[in-house]
């Protein structure tokens, strides 16, 4: 039986998603042509819980993530109330959405006029920044250059931290050294702003030592500056438990980060802070996808790289997404198949050749034409990095409610 599941209002009234117990009564009951989101509400409550009681600081969630709003409405419901946004499109979507919700513009450069916009229009008082011209243009656009309500800015210098032990680096695009952040803390004082200090470990990180190596980075720089620090944010790159990935527990990484900072030369007040992404979301959400047709060791699926499954074709990304299929043929709910698992290569829907799985997918071999497979742990980036190329735009929400 199909169910309709109230969940918080938006500007545009309430939004409505199907809700089933179980991924197999989803595809029994629409049997979709089409992909598929399924959402878990309590795995999304759980991932959340993780860190609103086990980190030590303010948690705030990483929009890029996957800004679709069924997918921000289970974090926010889960008490998600800070948000990482790096654009002005992302502020709006939060802010309009829910509108008692704190923003971060976390980005270190933006387009002219956004800082001006997300402060006048949206409130926002948080800028992340790596430059002197990106100091200038955030107070010159709020208008608070060389006026005592500077200080109502807190403003961020995101250093260039090493990536040990993650699998995509992010601070080859952005983040200085120790000594030019340290003058750029001494700038944002001189101007009246308040300094804070951020960075970014790099994408799924399996280390926590990572944190405490560049949190290390910040007690320099700081220490250098001779600046009193009104807030740490740590930035995002927290893990998900994929299978085959060596991740240690999250308590780790919040131990380690809270022992170096009862080691910073900061005031008991200083604000710590975080942008997890990936580890609120990932085991949030499955992706279901049809076979539109299987030729020998060959499938052809309704979703490929242009749409949910970009993310697979990474570079050197080597993380492995739980994969289960169910048969089209009889009656009833589709059962799982269970026969023995060999590699196929996957194609996608568009009429692109580019659009393949860089590598094959271990499927069980009886695997036919109108089965369903379906991708597991696909919460993060699956949603953010669809395109609707040669047509094709995977917008379909459900919710699957474990246990009921």
């Amino acid at each position: 039986m199909v169910k309709v599941v109230r969940r918080l209002p938006s500007p545009r009234g309430a939004a409505l998603l199907p809700q089933f117990t179980s991924i197999g009564a989803l595809i029994g009951a629409l049997r979709p042509a089409a992909p598929v989101y399924a959402l878990f509400p309590n795995r999304f409550q759980r991932a959340a819980a993780t860190f609103l009681t086990g980190f030590p600081g303010e948690t705030m969630y990483a929009v890029k993530a996957n800004p679709a709003p069924a997918v921000l409405d289970h974090l926010h419901q889960a008490g998600i109330r800070h948000f990482d946004t790096a654009s002005l499109r992302e502020v709006e979507l939060i802010k309009r959405r829910y509108p008692g919700a704190t923003c971060y513009f976390m980005a270190p450069v933006r387009p002219y006029g956004a800082a001006g916009a997300a402060f006048h229009h949206y409130g926002l008082r948080d800028f992340a920044l790596d430059s002197e011209e990106e100091l200038s243009r955030v107070l010159e656009e709020t208008g608070l250059k060389g006026t005592p309500r500077a200080r109502e800015l807190t403003l961020y210098v995101r250093l260039a931290a090493p990536s040990d032990g993650a699998a995509i680096e992010l601070s080859s695009k952005f983040g200085t050294t120790v000594a030019e952040g340290a003058d750029l803390l001494k700038r944002i004082a001189a101007e009246g702003a308040t300094p804070a200090l951020t960075f970014h470990v790099g994408s799924l990180c399996l280390k926590p030592a990572a944190f405490e190596k560049a949190l290390a980075l910040c007690a320099e720089t700081i220490r250098q500056s001779g600046v009193s620090i009104a807030a740490i944010d740590v930035g995002g790159g927290f893990p998900a438990p994929y299978p085959g990935q060596a991740m240690p527990p999250m308590g780790e990484f919040f131990a380690a980060i809270a022992s170096m900072r009862s080691r910073l030369p900061v005031a008991e007040d200083c604000h710590l802070r975080c942008e997890p992404g990936r580890a609120l979301v990932a085991e949030g959400m499955s992706v279901i996808t049809q076979v539109m047709l299987r030729r020998e060791r060959e499938l052809y699926l309704n979703d490929g790289i242009y749409g949910s499954l970009d993310e697979l074709s990474l570079p050197n990304w080597n993380v492995d997404y739980p994969l289960d299929v169910y048969a089209a043929q009889g009656e009833g709910d589709p059962q799982q198949r269970e026969a023995k698992r060999v590699p196929f290569l996957a194609w996608g829907p568009t009429c692109d050749t580019l659009d393949k799985l860089p590598r094959p997918l271990m499927l069980p071999e009886d695997i036919a034409t109108g089965d369903w497979v379906v991708f597991g742990m696909m919460g993060a980036y699956s949603c953010a990095l669809r395109t609707g190329f040669n047509g094709f735009y995977p917008d379909q929400f459900a919710d699957v409610i474990e246990g009921a």
